[in-house]
């Protein structure tokens, strides 16, 4: 039986000076390391990178690296070391098991903070951001960094790291399945090298739309750019992305339609040629098929 990491119980959308020794994370002490990226390998500077971290802020942090990150964290060294290898490299070594194959060429950071006080203050100190924060925590991709509350559970965490790792192995990914790939490891378990999404508390809002008739299709989802999916109502495509995402992981059929439609993009942007062929349907009958799946779900499944 998988071991559930994380169930976010929400029912509504949501410079100082260098650290003293003690409170690090011991690293290895070669601060220069090679690690594969797709058939070749990439040399991170870590030091350099943690150097600027631990410049920039206060001595309560941890900074240390693993694998294409550095982690910085003002959880006590025990937390920290749990989520490193518990969340970040257990999800790393799923993800690319799974699904992606080329890495990150370059270093991404990871903010781990405390609570919500602390994420929202080093969120603006560091790089301005005030407005519209999510309380979970997001990822930056201009900065190449994921802050993340950690005090809301590690989901968030995993459903950034899928973002931070999908912009390498499919740049090109649309937002629906982006966000729906994403959005699924919200609460999840991860075995033997397997990622499993579990329902959450995404449910209610498609439930909500098939219940009152503001539900609509999945061809238009695929349609959707991001000034669609992420507009007024986003919450319901995060859903129906979701939702889609687990309705194909429980069909044996995600990660095949992953790799069917990175390696062909350019024939389908939308992603429908690859979903109508590997689940054997028009979208209008999967549609249909996937409205009735939805609404057998229950909260706790």
């Amino acid at each position: 039986m998988h071991k559930v990491l994380l169930l976010i119980f929400v029912q509504l959308l949501s410079c100082g000076t260098r650290q003293p020794e003690s409170n690090r994370v011991q690293s290895p002490d070669t601060p220069v390391v090679r690690i594969a990226a797709g058939k070749d390998s990439v040399t991170f500077d870590y030091d350099s990178r943690e150097k600027e971290l631990r410049a920039q802020l206060s001595e309560d942090f941890i900074v240390t690296h693993h694998s294409c990150f550095v982690i910085a964290s003002n959880l006590n060294k025990e937390r920290t070391t749990y989520i490193i290898k518990n969340t970040i490299s257990n999800a790393e070594e799923c993800f690319y098991n799974d699904y992606f194959i080329t890495k990150p060429d370059e270093l991404i950071t990871i903010f781990l903070f405390k609570d919500d006080s602390s994420y929202r203050n080093w969120a603006a100190k560091l790089y301005g951001d005030t407005e519209d924060l999510s309380r979970f925590g997001y990822y930056k991709p201009s900065k190449k960094a994921m802050l993340m509350n950690i005090n809301t559970g590690s989901g968030t965490l995993v459903h950034e790291m899928t973002h931070a790792f999908v912009r390498y192995d499919f740049p090109d990914i649309p937002s629906w399945f982006n966000e729906g790939l994403g959005s699924l490891y919200e609460r999840c378990s991860m075995e033997n090298g397997i990622i499993l999404g579990h329902t959450n508390w995404r449910l209610p809002e498609l439930l909500d739309a098939l219940k009152h008739k503001s539900y609509t299709s999945l061809d238009k989802l695929l349609k959707t750019d991001d000034d669609t999916f992420y507009g007024d109502n986003s919450s319901f495509h995060y859903a129906q992305a979701r939702y889609l995402c687990q309705y194909l992981q429980e069909k044996n059929l995600l990660r095949t339609f992953y790799k069917n439609f990175r390696d062909n993009y350019e024939k389908d942007k939308t992603g429908k040629k690859f979903l109508e062929e590997v689940t054997g349907m028009k979208i209008d009958g999967l549609d249909e098929e996937y409205k009735v799946w939805a609404m057998n779900l229950k909260q706790n499944d």
